[in-house]
């Protein structure tokens, strides 16, 4: 939800800075730093094509360079819709226009949290499943988008390349999955995780439960060219016949936001890490709240391990300054377009999504007797299951044109 205009932007703003400008634990303003970064930065799954949507905020990116891996792979409109699945989680870096309403995309990452056999699955309920992926729990339900697989097909020694959002138990909670195979001895897999019980002799760690043996890995992009525990990391090799152990043939920092000071950035995410109510880390983003930050849809007090929520404002300094923060249920998502038919005011179609309301949703700048055909709104809700048949809303957000 986009609600803040620029002067309660740097009302709100002015009001957290006050956090970091008291004090706290070091790492605030030094000399040289400041707000007057330029940029926008969002971290988030594609909700939509058209160029794309991230968090609700949709980017021009007809001359955005993707980055996949740390590799360039092209520019423009068309290199985006072949390679970047709505579901998968995006770093876009970009700029605002003239037009307040559109951003311009300058580049966009993409790496993904796991690929590789599937070895082994645990229903949940009627809507949730585990799968363990080289050693790394992933969580599939109502929000997680297919590629050449399903909810229901998914299946042991399935290939699979996993994006969603790592929660604070290290398990991911997955946007995308895509089958691209069936495990064989051999077969690249890659994952992307901390280092973890490193043995310098034996050439060993550990990414969660997944082994991983590095002794003849390619690790020249490495800080002093060797991994250290704690260290965030991608890496590629091939798996042993049993498919316990991971060889590595290359290993590399994972990508990180940037470091240059920006006027906007906006994470979603779990938050992995709490300090206090003012400070918390989301994903791998610090971020820091003051007097001036708006919650959205739940209170400070709802900050907490585990807790998923987006958080906007400014980055100074490597941390995100929030004017805004929104809570999000795990299995919730968004749905932005145009209503395209109706059979009732509490049940009608959004591009191709049926949605329906109930007696408790939201309604912002509109009620539901402006539902008609045409309009153009934002939905957040749950789907009833995991084909998406049908998306309760929990919020109905009218858009202007």
């Amino acid at each position: 939800m986009k609600a803040l205009n620029p002067k309660s932007f740097v009302l709100a703003l002015m009001s957290a800075l006050a956090l970091i400008s008291c004090g706290g634990n070091g790492s605030g303003m030094n000399a040289g730093g400041g707000i007057d970064g330029s940029g926008f930065i969002a971290q988030g799954a594609i909700s939509a094509h058209g160029s794309i949507f991230v968090n609700g905020t949709e980017f021009d990116t007809s001359n955005a360079a993707v980055i996949i891996k740390g590799q360039e792979i092209g520019v423009g409109d068309v290199i985006v819709r072949d390679n970047l699945d709505i579901g998968k989680v995006v770093t876009v870096e970009g700029r605002r226009t003239g037009n307040p309403n559109t951003v311009v995309a300058d580049r966009i990452l993409y790496s993904d949290n796991v690929e590789g056999p599937v070895s082994s699955i645990h229903i949940i309920d009627n809507i949730t499943k585990e799968i363990i992926v080289l050693g790394q729990t992933v969580v599939v339900n109502s929000a997680t988008t297919f590629k050449d697989t399903t909810y229901d097909t998914i299946a042991i020694d399935d290939i699979v390349e996993v994006s969603g959002f790592v929660d604070d138990t290290g398990a991911i909670w997955s946007s995308f999955i895509g089958k691209t195979g069936v495990f064989s001895p051999g077969v690249v897999v890659e994952v992307k995780g901390y280092v973890m019980n490193l043995d310098t002799i034996m050439k060993t760690f550990q990414v969660n439960d997944l082994p991983v043996d590095y002794s003849v890995a390619n690790m020249g992009s490495l800080p002093g060219g060797i991994p250290a525990d704690g260290m965030r990391v991608e890496v590629e090799g091939t798996l042993d016949a049993a498919g316990n152990v991971l060889t590595a043939t290359q290993i590399r920092l994972d990508d990180d936001l940037s470091t240059v000071d920006s006027n906007e950035i906006e994470v979603r995410g779990f938050v992995t890490d709490f300090v206090s109510l003012s400070e918390f880390t989301v994903g791998n983003q610090r971020v820091q709240t003051g007097a001036g930050t708006i919650f959205t849809d739940g209170t400070p007090q709802d900050v907490q391990r585990g807790v998923k929520l987006e958080a906007e404002g400014a980055l100074v300094n490597g941390v995100l300054i929030a004017t805004e923060i929104e809570f999000w249920g795990p299995n919730q998502i968004e749905l932005e377009g145009f209503v395209t038919s109706i059979v009732s005011i509490s049940e009608f179609t959004v591009g191709s999504q049926v949605v329906q309301t109930k007696a408790d949703t939201v309604f912002v700048d509109g009620a539901p007797g402006n539902i008609a055909l045409g309009v153009k709104i934002e939905i957040k809700g749950v789907p009833v299951d995991a084909a998406r048949s049908i998306l309760v809303a929990d919020k109905v957000s009218f858009e202007k044109l």
